[in-house]
């Protein structure tokens, strides 16, 4: 492990400890405690569990759109499988699991490494575009001043995001073919404007599964926050996942006091809690379960999918590039 790597650990590992014991204190550990045993667990439980696992079918959904290199069939248990495994780091760091799925996808393709990463670069594109989107059009339905003070920022970010798409699109065209060099269009080669138009609408169920947890799991919990103030909030939140951080916490826990801004805040920060615990315990699970299964089996383009044919390589680059 590299300077680097160790440095961004270490500096994850600080925020969230930071973050976390700033929110305790500034609710007192008694009430987080008191918080905490009078929540109907006997609800909030299923519905945690119940929310990773939509979750996990749901990415599996989208995950050869945005993958997929070559024509062969990719079927959707090789897809589970692929988000399954890669639980195993991106249970407690987004960025290191979606390496891993990032590596899986080009053994699994025989295609570079690079190339599936620079897929990873288009996904997050678009889910920052569909999480500003989905925060704006909640805003505007809200007069909350937490919500309103901060529109402007949201529609700014959205703005910024779709002109870098049209600036990526058009400045090929305008400047010329040597704009965009050969390794560029290598990487991206394959995406095209309709395959954007198919992903945003399914990560817009993607994260519409996590509006719905929030809104529910709030309820549950005897805190009443307006519909279009979740409906802003939880994209943002979603956002503030993507600091660094240990699996979201602290960042979650704080951008949910800051947007939310509840009558009992540690009731909030209990079930943000339980959020982040839910998410990193099914997940890990589900990942050790992938892992014994590939032992099992004899990995990815084993006995695991007989049915289908191992997908063949296509632009000549190996996954070890």
């Amino acid at each position: 492990m590299n300077h680097r790597k160790v440095f961004r650990l270490v500096a994850a590992t600080a925020l969230s400890a930071g973050l976390l014991t700033f929110l305790v204190r500034r609710v007192s550990f008694e009430r987080l405690r008191y918080a905490a045993t009078e929540l109907n667990w006997r609800l909030l439980i299923p519905l945690t569990v119940l929310m990773v696992l939509l979750l996990y079918v749901w990415d599996a959904i989208c995950l050869p759109l945005v993958y997929r290199v070559s024509e062969q069939r990719w079927g959707f248990w090789r897809s589970l499988h692929l988000r399954g495994s890669s639980y195993l780091g991106g249970a407690i760091n987004y960025e290191l699991g979606q390496a891993i799925l990032a590596w899986s996808a080009a053994r699994m393709q025989g295609t570079g490494l690079v190339r599936m990463l620079s897929r990873s670069v288009v996904l997050a594109y678009h889910d920052i575009v569909v999480l500003l989107a989905m925060g704006l059009f909640g805003a505007m339905f809200t007069e909350e001043l937490q919500i309103v003070r901060i529109r402007p920022a949201i529609a700014t970010g959205l703005g910024v995001a779709l002109a870098l798409a049209a600036c990526f699109w058009l400045l090929p065209k305008i400047v010329g073919p040597r704009w965009r060099y050969e390794r560029v269009h290598l990487l991206f080669d394959g995406w095209n404007l309709k395959k954007s138009l198919l992903l945003v609408p399914l990560r817009v169920i993607y994260f519409g599964i996590l509006v719905v947890y929030a809104a529910v799991a709030l309820r549950i919990c005897g805190l009443e926050v307006d519909r279009h103030v979740v409906a802003s909030s939880i994209p943002l939140v979603l956002l503030a996942d993507a600091l660094p951080s240990l699996a979201g916490l602290g960042t979650r826990d704080a951008s949910l006091q800051l947007l939310l801004n509840p009558k009992d805040p540690a009731v909030l920060l209990a079930l943000s809690l339980i959020w982040t615990a839910g998410l990193t315990i099914v997940r890990s699970l589900l990942g050790l379960a992938h892992l014994w299964a590939a032992q099992l089996t004899g990995g990815l383009s084993g006995s695991i999918l007989p049915e289908e044919t191992p997908l063949t390589e296509r632009d000549g680059a190996s996954p070890s590039q």
